[in-house]
């Protein structure tokens, strides 16, 4: 991985920088949810609730695709 310096408003925290950049590699399918997390520096847990906060789905199923894959 790279290290980046970047200069930024004021108003954005070191957080939203990193959680955007890491939702934005997750859309463009550079990177997994995990990875993603990882980037954003959170736990995976925390970087679902910002997905789901912008309405992106963290997964490429529905809640039902997903409970019908797991009792197959």
């Amino acid at each position: 991985m790279r290290v980046l310096e970047v200069r930024v408003p004021e108003p954005l925290s070191e957080r939203d920088v990193k959680v955007a950049i890491a939702i934005e590699a997750f859309t463009r399918n550079l990177v997994s949810t995990g990875k993603a997390a990882e980037i954003a520096e959170t736990p995976i847990q925390e970087f679902l609730v910002e997905l789901r906060k912008r309405g992106i789905p963290a997964y490429p199923y529905t809640d039902d695709e997903a409970h019908e894959e797991l009792k197959a």
